[in-house]
């Protein structure tokens, strides 16, 4: 990486910072590019060289969360997982961005990364086999993915905003019990 795009690089992180600084006391959309710009000791032009707007900011720091997951289920796709330890690397995943992620939701702006997230599901999906995949068409696979993500990720904002929340074990020992106990619906053994 050269000097210029370290520079880049250092400004992104430094309006990020800056912008959740300010979500702190204002509402995102009281929050003008001057003022992101200025707490982050940088002009307005670096900011419009990198960003067309504060909406591309997050939407840039959507991505790179997700391309940041993706490398961490990368490191362990090779191991033979269990479902509860994929539930858990996710809230563990979390639990590292809980302050960002709180802000977030705190502006109703966290549907910006559950649909960047929707986006790459499918990618996500297919990054590594596991004993609980279904084999079906795309449309299925997508009604199984809508499911899952969507009550994961309630328990994750829920889960995010508590005062004082259960570390990723506890929280993943709660679901698997649930989904467990989902699992002997319908069955009449």
């Amino acid at each position: 990486m050269d000097g210029h795009q370290k520079l880049v690089l250092q400004s992104k992180e430094w309006l990020l910072k800056a912008l959740f600084e300010l979500m702190q006391d204002k509402s995102f959309q009281d929050i003008s590019v001057t003022e992101i710009a200025e707490a982050a000791g940088l002009s307005r032009r670096t900011f419009y060289r990198t960003f067309k707007d504060k909406q591309e900011l997050l939407e840039v720091y959507a991505d790179e969360l997700i391309h940041e997951y993706i490398e961490a289920l990368d490191q362990v796709s090779g191991q033979m997982m269990k479902f509860d330890d994929i539930v858990q690397l996710f809230f563990e995943f979390w639990a590292q961005h809980r302050n960002y992620a709180r802000v977030l939701i705190q502006q109703d702006l966290f549907y910006i990364i559950f649909h960047k997230w929707n986006n790459h599901a499918s990618q996500i999906y297919q990054k590594f086999h596991a004993p609980w995949h279904i084999t079906g068409t795309p449309t299925e696979i997508n009604y199984v993915l809508a499911y899952s993500i969507g009550g994961l990720w309630q328990i994750l904002e829920i889960w995010l905003m508590s005062e004082t929340p259960e570390k990723p074990e506890q929280i993943t020992r709660t679901m698997m019990k649930a989904l467990d106990k989902l699992g002997t619906v319908g069955r009449f053994d």
